[in-house]
């Protein structure tokens, strides 16, 4: 039977497009304030909202605090908080994983770019924590990194520095229950990107799917993930970013056949949700 869910959308904009696609909607303060946990439990009692539904990563760092402000019976599609934070930290998330054997660039803090081999460049340098590719820019080699750290804001103990790998990039569902079941693995191929990919499709790729599965098993996240690889020349997905969180590209996800926000949700509930059927590819997602 098809499930019916009412949406109440919130946003920081008092005039985003969310509010007005949604059911219902009210535009809160940014998750960085000390004020959105309450504001977000008034939006819950209002509403008599049954789960909340975390998207963006401001979000996800404040959640310990939202969930002292929600009433018990109101769960959080998101993973265990340990995996939230590792995962919001890139430099920790790489050494955690290539440690348990994944496959990833090799990887340095920006405090550690003097003694790089120069063989290894051209490097990508992003910051240690952030999304939407902001502040990400490839180096060809040591004088451009050392132009682009005393040129960047940044500190470089925030930044790091991770081999370029090209290749083509993957975006992948990766969608887990409470109870770490495994419910389904959906690889979208990043054609194109502009911060987020504004052109995509789903691909039968197994060797992501595999790589996937295996991630979801080393971290037991407990809730969703958006996984980030490229594939190398060998043709080896290599890790480049997880977000502990639905993708951007979700909305393609559902489109492909696999709802992962009807699966999660219910889960959340207690409701026992069955294995969605094989995902749908070859279809596009244009932003």
């Amino acid at each position: 039977t098809e499930t019916t869910h009412q949406v109440v959308g919130v946003d920081m904009d008092a005039v985003a497009a969310g509010l007005y696609l949604a059911d219902d909607g009210r535009s809160i303060p940014p998750a960085a304030d000390e004020t959105w946990p309450t504001e977000m439990a008034s939006v819950v009692d209002e509403f008599d909202v049954d789960v909340v539904v975390p998207t963006v990563d401001e979000e996800l760092a404040a959640l310990p605090s939202l969930t002292e402000s929600l009433p018990d019976a109101v769960p959080i599609v998101a993973p265990r908080q340990d995996v939230i934070e590792l995962s919001m930290d890139k430099y920790r998330t790489m050494q955690r994983l290539s440690a348990a054997g994944h496959p990833t660039p090799q990887t340095w803090l920006g405090t550690e770019s003097a003694a790089i081999d120069p063989e290894v460049f051209p490097l990508i340098v992003k910051p240690r924590r952030g999304r939407g590719s902001r502040g990400v820019q490839q180096v060809a080699d040591h004088d451009e990194l050392t132009a682009y750290l005393e040129a960047t804001e940044y500190q470089p103990e925030a930044l790091l520095c991770q081999e370029f790998i090209d290749g083509t990039e993957y975006t992948t569902s990766v969608v887990g229950t409470k109870a770490n079941r495994l419910l389904s693995v959906v690889p979208k191929e990043a054609i194109e990107k502009a911060g987020s990919t504004v052109l995509g499709a789903t691909r039968r790729m197994p060797a992501v799917a595999e790589s996937c599965a295996e991630l979801f098993e080393t971290l037991d996240p407990a809730g969703p993930l958006n996984v980030q690889q490229i594939i190398d020349e060998d043709g080896v997905p290599q890790l480049i970013e997880i977000n502990p969180r639905f993708s951007s590209t979700s909305c393609l996800t559902v489109a492909a056949g696999v709802d992962e926000f009807d699966l999660l949700i219910r889960d959340a509930l207690g409701q026992r949700v069955q294995q969605p059927p094989a995902f749908e590819t070859d279809r596009y997602l244009i932003r």
